[in-house]
């Protein structure tokens, strides 16, 4: 769960960041506005961040035992 999450959680933030990939597109394959793409660099970064706190006590189960 560990190296998951803190894989997972690096991945959303770096994405979110660089705005590149299918999220930041529409269906049909046209970008999104700056008001879509302000909501999905949101959402990518608040989703790592959360992945993130789940690595650190994840983390703190797995080394402390």
């Amino acid at each position: 769960m560990f190296w998951l999450s803190l894989a997972g959680g690096i991945y959303f933030i770096i994405a979110g960041i660089i705005g590149k990939g299918r999220a930041f597109h529409s269906k049909m394959g046209t970008p999104l506005s700056e008001k879509e793409v302000k909501r999905v660099r949101f959402t990518y970064i608040s989703v790592g961040i959360v992945l993130l706190i789940i690595a650190v006590f994840s983390g703190i189960e797995l080394f402390s035992a």
